[in-house]
């Protein structure tokens, strides 16, 4: 089984967020404070059911934001896969 490293699962929610705020991720998902977002990109794991969200409205596996591995089928988002630089360079 593969090692869930807690900054690795930060990073991929980061890139799940992409443009967003993390105000409006957090009332995106459902969730009171955007602090929790800063916390869950910071290394905290979210709880389950969060997890289930984020994976469903980034459109990747659960696998993915745990692991880093595609699975079902799921699509990494392509922001993820560049560095942030390059893609705050390409919004201007």
């Amino acid at each position: 089984m593969e090692k869930v490293s807690p900054q690795k699962v930060g990073e991929r929610i980061r890139a799940v967020r992409g443009n967003r705020t993390q105000t409006e991720f957090a009332k995106a998902l459902g969730v009171k404070k955007q602090n929790y977002i800063s916390r869950y990109e910071r290394g905290r794991i979210p709880s389950p059911d969060l997890l289930v969200r984020i994976a469903e409205m980034g459109r990747v596996s659960i696998d993915w934001l745990l692991t880093g591995k595609k699975g079902a089928g799921r699509a990494v988002p392509s922001q993820a896969l560049r560095p942030r630089s390059l893609r705050q360079a390409k919004r201007k």
